[in-house]
């Protein structure tokens, strides 16, 4: 990551949160849960801890293609090569980003992104700590093809800092540039539940390539936001391994040897028959549908925000002096902060509510797990 960037991106994506959260509280929105925007953004602090250390083998893996298999090399000052690099980016994360919808192992990496019931700013910052890193075989493509590390850093920062405005649900359709542009009701769309929005509009930037290959969807009905498989926690660590948990308690419980390695391999949610009657699943019902923590109980939300501003400045500390800290350092900043997200997921957890899919019942519960 660019840290002087960084630098600079992260007070302005704090600052356009609180402007958010302050128009939702004017206008009676209420697009914000306190709860649930905690939870998002210690899952992007996981993320960002953990990125120190593995974007730095990624990118010398990246340095590595590009010195010997690289067909030429394309020069950075370039106005084409920014163009080609743009372009050819995006392509590149619409492929990644829709096998990472249709695959097991892939979808492990990224539903962390998809888990928040609620959508706003807060969840452009929830990402998938091993996103990237399920990723990068698509990108090293644009090693291949010459664009230097710098080049790709640059194209892969600026998709990145493009989709975070596109979480939010207080700018409608904007007419010139749907369907051609990602906007944010292009994303809200992406983030759905509802049966015509599954696996839809996976392009970062651009539209097109939505269009070109078959999974353009307009909005056009109110969106449910969330994952089919509900994430029954507020723990921003555990939200990283809840799928691969899944898939790995349903490995188990499969009859067959084949299913239990395929599984892994196979379309995101796809189960053996055994399986799926040994541990059944609540079926998605939009019209019976209650958010998770529609009616949130009690909850020590002073302690919890304590120690979230306690751990976002050992987070930036973190980041902004990756490049001057020792690896261990480095290495003790991560635990404590995974240490740190952990115990907040506790808290968050605490006396929440527990629904299911169709929100026929409800249970308070006082939670003693983080999970």
């Amino acid at each position: 990551m660019n840290v002087t960037l960084l630098q600079y991106a992260i007070p302005v994506f704090f600052a356009l949160i609180f402007i958010e959260a302050l128009y939702s509280h004017f206008k009676g929105l209420d697009l914000y849960n306190l709860r649930n925007s905690l939870s998002c953004l210690g899952c992007g602090m996981f993320t960002t801890s953990l990125e120190i250390f593995i974007k730095a083998g990624l990118v010398a893996l990246y340095i590595w293609v590009y010195d010997n298999f690289s067909l030429t090399e394309l020069a950075d000052n370039s106005w084409i090569t920014w163009i080609a690099g743009l372009v050819l980016f995006d392509f590149l994360w619409y492929w990644a980003h829709r096998k990472s919808h249709e695959i097991n192992i892939l979808w492990a990496g990224h539903v962390p992104h998809h888990q928040s019931e609620e959508f706003n700013l807060t969840a452009g910052l929830r990402q998938g700590a091993l996103q990237d890193f399920m990723y990068w075989p698509f990108y090293l493509i644009m090693a291949v093809l010459g664009f230097s590390a710098e080049m790709f850093i640059a194209q892969m920062l600026i998709n990145k800092f493009y989709g975070f405005w596109l979480h939010t649900r207080a700018i409608g359709k904007l007419p010139l540039i749907e369907g051609i542009l990602g906007t944010p009701s292009a994303h809200r769309v992406h983030h759905g539940m509802n049966d015509q929005y599954i696996d839809k509009n996976h392009g970062g930037i651009f539209m097109v390539f939505d269009r070109m290959f078959g999974t353009y969807q307009e909005e056009n009905e109110e969106v449910i936001y969330g994952v089919r498989k509900r994430y029954t926690s507020f723990n921003p660590v555990m939200a990283h391994f809840d799928w691969m948990h899944s898939m790995w308690k349903d490995a188990r419980l499969a009859g067959s040897k084949w299913d239990k390695v395929r599984i892994w391999f196979m379309p995101t949610g796809w189960r053996p028959d055994d399986v799926a009657s040994k541990d059944p699943r609540q079926k998605f019902n939009k019209d019976s549908y209650v958010k998770f923590d529609e009616k949130p109980g009690e909850y020590p939300y002073r302690l919890a925000l304590a120690l979230f501003i306690l751990l976002a400045a050992a987070n930036h500390t973190l980041i902004l002096q990756s490049e001057s800290l020792s690896w261990q350092h480095k290495g003790t900043l991560v635990v404590l902060i995974t240490l740190g997200l952990y115990w907040l997921g506790r808290l968050l957890n605490e006396s929440k509510r527990i629904t299911n899919l169709s929100g026929v019942k409800l249970t308070k519960t006082k939670l003693t797990r983080g999970t």
